[in-house]
């Protein structure tokens, strides 16, 4: 359990900082992910983003904000996403109406093609199915 202090700091804390937090935490694990996977340093990244290693290095420990021209750079040189626009799209119900579906990666979906239900089945599987696309 949380001390009191700690709980108070966190409740006066704006909602904005705790979504920057975890936006900031998010793109750093992914970019360190997309560094492990193509075998990259630090020292290499800075080298290819024509930067000093000391500031990559404040990307990757907080200590600086992303702009989206630093994160489209990082994108294009890692080669892979960093981050993902969910597009919502209509599609017709068969209780009538309209309803949504989220699409990642910017993805064309032609929703004639997607059913919905509004029925949520159990699956007999025991496959376990990821809830959530990371990459």
């Amino acid at each position: 359990m949380r001390s009191k202090v700690a709980q108070r700091i966190l409740a006066e804390t704006p909602e904005e900082t705790k979504i920057f937090a975890k936006l900031y935490a998010d793109i750093v694990v992914r970019v360190n992910q997309l560094l492990k996977e193509k075998g990259f340093s630090q020292k290499d990244l800075a080298e290819k983003l024509e930067k000093r290693p000391s500031e990559v290095n404040k990307w990757l420990v907080g200590e600086h904000n992303f702009t989206l021209r630093s994160l489209a750079k990082l994108e294009a040189e890692l080669g892979d996403t960093i981050i993902t626009v969910p597009h919502r799209k209509p599609v017709s119900s068969s209780i009538g109406g309209k309803r949504h579906i989220t699409v990642y990666k910017n993805a064309h979906v032609t929703t004639k093609d997607v059913s919905f239900t509004h029925v949520w089945k159990k699956s007999k599987t025991k496959s376990k199915t990821p809830l959530a696309n990371v990459s």
